[in-house]
């Protein structure tokens, strides 16, 4: 008896098809904006960048505030209000989007950057703008011009406008919905101390005064100019 041999390859007609875990494993990485490790350069770069678009803004409002710049100590007694906190937060993103790209040969690389520098601002403004708005709305009756409702309205501003945020960066950088929503983390939601802080300040609550909260204000600010810098 004569036997048929066949010396075509056996082949998976699935072969094509990618790998479901790496699939699975890549969307949530992008949702929960797990980025891959950087090398030293890269942050050390970035946090430059970061540091230098957070300083030069704080030393333009104190010059202008004060005609001169003495020491070190003035840099960090800077009162912050909704201008300066909006002023300051880009232009550290800025910085270290920019320093952050120098270099960086990878057009998807450079896209993801870009795409986290309108996350992060946003997660920074758009806060900030609801708990101002909150405020002032607060102090325009007098019922409610107490640190008690202002404290609510603080609140509200900030964990809504995270995730309005959110919504928002979404749409500028994704508008067709091609890829997972970038979504708030726990390091967005430390990053928003800030609006926390700069809140407690224009809200003037008691004993606000006493804590200088607005001194961590600078570090925080290049904190999210670093992060949107390194991502990848």
């Amino acid at each position: 008896m004569v036997k048929c041999v066949s010396n075509e390859t056996k082949s998976n007609i699935f072969g094509s098809f990618p790998n479901e875990k790496k699939v699975r494993k890549g969307y949530l990485s992008y949702r929960n904006h797990r980025t891959e490790s950087v090398d030293t350069f890269t942050s050390v770069k970035t946090a430059a960048g970061a540091s230098i678009g957070t300083i030069l803004p704080v030393l333009y409002f104190l010059k202008k505030r004060d005609g001169r710049l003495k020491g070190i100590k003035q840099f960090f007694s800077l009162q912050y209000g909704y201008k300066e906190m909006m002023a300051v937060s880009l232009s550290a993103i800025v910085g270290g989007v920019l320093a952050g790209m120098s270099g960086e040969k990878n057009p998807l690389h450079r896209k993801r950057k870009k795409n986290e520098a309108v996350f992060q601002f946003m997660n920074t403004a758009v806060p900030a703008t609801l708990v101002c708005g909150a405020i002032k709305f607060c102090e325009r009756f007098k019922k409610l011009n107490h640190s008690t409702y202002k404290m609510f309205g603080t609140a509200a501003g900030l964990v809504g406008g995270m995730y309005l945020g959110a919504e928002i960066s979404n749409k500028i950088n994704d508008p067709k919905d091609k890829v997972p929503d970038r979504k708030v983390t726990m390091k967005d939601a430390i990053a928003n101390i800030d609006d926390a802080f700069g809140a407690l300040v224009i809200a003037k609550f008691p004993g606000i005064k006493h804590l200088h909260v607005e001194k961590a204000l600078p570090v925080i600010f290049a904190w999210c100019g670093y992060r949107a810098g390194e991502s990848n």
